[in-house]
């Protein structure tokens, strides 16, 4: 005989009675409802601990029990359960969207213990079924299963990791035999985990002249080949030395059209595409990376990479003031390769170009509070600078320029959301040599989240 329709009679006065409490003691002290719909089983008092805030549990009876709800997020499934032991423990099948994720047994009477089931959910709300497997009844037990809880598993987060900022390259792709260029990102793939690096940008002048080969543009390809390989996403900001501007030995290629060839960044765009740098969410000008932007996720924050052309014009300018705005919580780091000096003064010419980087720090960077840092190079050395924005927030600005005949200097940046901090150094990995003067250090970079 089984004890089922007498139990489930007794547990109807039970709840009747649990309704006439909560009736008499207002809707403002009710428990929450249980998160689960039951079939051929009931909602029942929790027997187990931790209590459920809602303090009931989902009780399966049979192999035709089954409860659902739905749980939003990303991760494993994690099912808090407890069971009645009869020749052996309950065993749950838990599905997800209506695609099988897996059997766990629930292995203890009194705790609701904590069973992940199951590979990784994407992101979104997903449907959640459980059901009971292995029922068994004899005359002296019953094997069931009680379900406190379905959720997602909080996944713990890395709150510390790093990107890279490539100097001035120019002086590293003259000749073939010149390996400085690719031994950097080789360098960078290889101390990946080390560093949790998620993301490496430049700050132009990848090339330093073009030839009817393109010579130095195929070196630069090549070395930019290991960070797609490895998946790393990139930007690449335009440089002078990367427009038609530029001729041979470093001159004006056509010193009357200057203007007009800073533009031209054909060859570049045939080497450099979106598609190869990984993680660009929109171009300025369709086909072309002059002006763009990649956006990816680290430390439990939003990340914005916005690269602009040099000394940009005002319609470029426009447009990067639209993507800001539309990204309000994301961390922008903007890289053009002019912007301040070798004083760390923010550059006052827009020289061949249109805008000077002070019209872009007034128009642009000093505008929104969401704009954390700005790299550039072209000019000096090194350097930095701290300015405060229009709503009282930090912007950090770095210089890397180097023009290095001898190693292979990288600027490495490492922020820790939790600490709200950021630490940068300079390093050549050629020949292992640390840039110490130029260690910097912030706290409470007032992060966006």
């Amino acid at each position: 005989m089984r004890f089922r329709k007498t139990r489930s009679a007794i547990l109807a006065v039970v709840a009747g009675a649990a309704a006439a409490v909560a009736g008499l003691s207002g809707a403002a002290s009710a428990a929450p409802a249980s998160q689960f719909s039951v079939v051929n089983g009931a909602i029942t008092a929790a027997k187990g601990t931790p209590v459920p805030a809602s303090g009931t549990q989902a009780s399966l009876w049979s192999d035709s029990s089954y409860a659902t709800t739905t749980i939003d997020g990303s991760g494993r499934v994690q099912i808090g359960a407890i069971g009645d032991n009869c020749q052996g423990w309950p065993t749950i099948r838990v599905t997800a969207d209506g695609t099988l994720l897996g059997d766990t047994t629930i292995v203890s009477a009194t705790q609701y213990g904590t069973y992940p089931v199951g590979p990784a959910l994407g992101a979104g709300t997903h449907t959640i079924k459980i059901q009971l497997v292995n029922d068994l009844q004899t005359t002296v037990c019953d094997r069931n299963v009680h379900i406190a809880y379905a959720r997602m598993e909080t996944p713990v987060t890395d709150t510390t990791f790093s990107f890279a900022v490539m100097p001035d390259t120019q002086q590293e792709v003259l000749n073939a035999s010149d390996t400085r260029f690719k031994n950097r990102t080789d360098w960078l793939v290889a101390n990946r985990s080390a560093l949790d690096l998620r993301f490496v940008t430049h700050s132009g002048d990848v090339v330093n002249w073009d030839t009817p080969d393109h010579s130095q543009y195929v070196i630069a390809r090549n070395a930019m080949r290991s960070l797609e390989t490895a998946k790393i996403p990139y930007s690449l900001a335009i440089g002078n030395h990367d427009t038609q501007a530029t001729g041979v030995g470093g001159s004006a290629r056509d010193p009357e059209h200057t203007r007009e060839l800073v533009r031209d960044t054909s060859v570049f765009n045939q080497y450099f595409t979106a598609a190869q740098y990984g993680a660009v969410k929109g171009q300025f000008e369709t086909g072309k990376v002059d002006n763009s932007y990649s956006t990816y996720d680290a430390g439990g924050v939003h990340w914005l990479v916005l690269t602009l052309e040099l000394w940009p014009r005002t319609e470029v300018v426009d447009w990067a003031k639209g993507v800001v705005a539309a990204n309000p919580h994301h961390n922008v780091v903007v890289v053009t390769h002019d912007y301040i000096d070798a004083n760390a003064n923010i550059e006052q010419s827009g020289s061949y170009g249109a805008n000077s980087p002070q019209y872009l720090y007034d128009n642009l960077i000093k505008q929104y509070a969401n704009i954390k840092f700005v790299f550039s190079g072209h000019v000096g050395v090194a350097g930095n600078r701290v300015d405060t924005g229009v709503h009282g927030n930090k912007i950090y600005s770095f210089l890397q320029t180097f023009h290095s005949n001898t190693t292979n200097p990288v600027r490495l940046v490492e922020i820790d959301t939790k600490a709200d901090s950021v630490r940068t150094w300079i390093y050549g990995p050629y020949n292992n040599q640390s840039f110490t003067e130029y260690d910097r250090s912030f706290t409470t970079i007032g992060l966006v989240r």
